[in-house]
């Protein structure tokens, strides 16, 4: 069984534009990079263990 994280997807402003459940990094970050998102999206942050909000890492582009 695949655990899923949730993580958000912020703006410039870092307004949450979005916010979704991925088994890992990489699939959150490449959604966040695709074509429909890029432009919005700025960040990617995920819910760690201890109930805070973590960088997911950097975005292609």
């Amino acid at each position: 069984m695949t655990s899923m994280a949730r993580y958000r997807f912020l703006d410039g402003m870092g307004d949450v534009v979005a916010e979704r459940e991925f088994a890992d990094h990489a699939a959150a970050l490449a959604w966040a990079s695709d074509d429909e998102h890029d432009d919005a999206v700025q960040r990617v942050e995920y819910l760690g263990p201890e109930g805070d909000w973590r960088w997911a890492g950097p975005l292609e582009g």
